[in-house]
C-alpha cells in the first residue's frame, strides 16, 4: 500500500525521516506554530454537525510533545466535537464536554489520525490501526460555532506545533477497512457520505461540498514543502541506506500492536521503533527489526529513466507487525510510503512510478 507527497526538507531532517505522506499532487500544507492559536476558520452549517453517524480524519505532523492539549480541529468542544492530542494520546469529545475519551499514542512525526461514531461505538485510529474502542449511543448534539480546522473556539492557544493536511468530514462511521484503503490514495470529488474534504494545499477550499475556510489566522500559514530541494544529501545511517548514489534515502518504522481489552482499548507500543540496516548495495538495502540475523524486509530501487521515465521501487517482506517503509527522493523532496497493517502478510510492493526522472 502505497502513498506519496513532498515534504519539507526542514522537517524531514527534524523527523530523520520517520514520517508519513498522502498521495496527494501538491506540495503545500497547512503549517502550525504551536501554543498561539493558528488555524483556518470554517462557517457553521447545518452539514458540518452530524447527527446520528460521523467521521473525521485528517494528517497531522508535530515536531515535539508538549504536556496539556493540543488542538487538531474543533467545533466546539463544549458543546460539540473536538481531536486532538493530549500529552502524547489522543483525546476526542463528539458530544460536548462530558463525552471525553482517551484512546491510543501519538508519536511524534507525521500520523493519519480518524476518530469514528456509529450509534454505539466510538472508535480512535492511528496511522490506519483501530487503538481505541468506547460504548456510546444517542445523536450528536448541533451547534451555531465555527470549525476551526487547527483550534477551537472554545479551547484557545492551543494549537499543536506542526501541520495538518486532507481533512476530511463524513457523515458516516467508515470501517477499518475504508479508512486504510483512503490512507493511501486521495479523494478528488464527491463521495457517498463525505460532507467536506479540506486538502488545504495551499487554499482553504473545501473540494466537495461548499464549506470552504477563510484566510489563515494567528500563527498558521500555508507552508511550500521541501523549499530549496535539489541535492543528493542522503546520509547513510544504522537506519537509513541510500540508493543511486545518495539520491534516493530508504528507512522503516515499525509498531507493536495487541488485540483490545476487555474495556476496548488497543495497546500499542513500542511506538514508532526504527528498522535496522543490515548491508546494501547502491540499489538495494535489507532492514531488521528485532533480531539483526533476522531481516524483515527487501528493498530495492530500478532505474527505469531509459523505460518509462522513472524509478521504480520493490520490496518483500516476511512479517505481519504493522510498518512503515518510506523511500525518499532528495532530489525532488517526495517521499512514498508502503504500509503493512497488525496481523496481515505484508504484501509485496512493485511500484513501477515511484519517481520521476531525472
Amino acid at each position: 500500500m502505497r502513498f506519496v507527497r513532498n515534504l519539507s526538507c526542514s522537517l524531514v531532517a527534524a523527523l530523520g525521516l520517520a514520517v508519513a505522506a498522502q498521495a496527494q499532487p501538491f506540495d503545500i500544507y497547512l503549517s502550525l506554530a504551536g501554543a498561539a492559536d493558528g488555524y483556518v476558520q470554517v462557517p457553521t452549517s447545518p452539514a458540518l454537525n452530524p447527527s446520528s453517524q460521523i467521521t473525521i480524519e485528517l494528517f497531522m505532523s508535530r515536531s515535539s510533545s508538549p504536556a496539556g492539549c493540543r488542538s487538531l480541529l474543533g467545533k466546539g468542544y463544549l458543546t460539540s466535537y473536538w481531536i486532538g492530542i493530549c500529552s502524547g494520546t489522543l483525546r476526542s469529545y463528539l458530544a460536548g464536554s462530558a463525552s471525553l475519551k482517551d484512546g491510543g499514542t501519538v508519536a511524534s512525526g507525521v500520523h493519519h489520525i480518524a476518530v469514528t461514531y456509529d450509534g454505539a461505538f466510538r472508535r480512535h485510529y492511528i496511522d490506519g490501526e483501530l487503538v481505541a474502542v468506547f460504548p456510546q449511543t444517542g445523536l450528536l448534539p448541533a451547534n451555531a460555532q465555527p470549525l476551526r480546522l487547527g483550534a477551537d473556539v472554545d479551547f484557545a492557544n492551543n494549537t499543536i506545533q506542526g501541520g495538518i493536511w486532507e481533512v476530511r468530514l463524513w457523515n458516516v462511521a467508515r470501517t477499518t477497512a475504508q479508512i486504510r484503503h483512503n490512507i493511501n490514495f486521495p479523494i478528488t470529488g464527491p463521495t457517498p457520505g463525505l460532507v467536506a474534504l479540506w486538502h488545504l494545499a495551499d487554499n482553504s477550499l473545501d473540494a466537495v461540498g461548499g464549506h470552504h475556510g477563510g484566510s489563515p489566522q494567528g500563527t498558521s500559514l500555508f507552508f511550500p514543502f521541501c523549499p530549496g530541494c535539489g541535492g543528493n544529501d542522503c546520509l547513510v545511517t544504522p537506519t537509513n541506506a541510500c540508493f543511486f548514489s545518495h539520491r534516493f534515502g530508504v528507512s522503516g518504522e515499525f509498531t507493536l500492536y495487541t488485540a483490545p481489552a476487555a474495556d476496548g482499548h488497543v495497546t500499542a507500543g513500542p511506538s514508532g521503533s526504527i528498522g535496522r540496516v543490515l548491508g546494501s548495495s547502491d540499489s538495494s538495502t535489507n532492514l531488521w527489526f528485532f533480531d539483526s540475523a533476522n531481516w524483515e524486509i527487501l528493498v530495492k530501487g530500478v532505474n527505469a529513466c531509459s523505460f518509462n521515465s522513472r524509478w521504480w521501487i520493490y520490496s518483500a517482506a516476511t512479517t505481519d507487525v504493522h510498518y512503515r517503509l518510506g523511500v525518499f527522493d532528495y532530489v525532488t523532496g517526495r517521499v512514498h510510503y508502503y504500509f503493512n497493517f497488525a496481523g496481515e502478510p505484508a504484501p509485496a510492493v512493485t511500484d513501477s512510478s515511484a519517481f520521476p526522472c531525472p
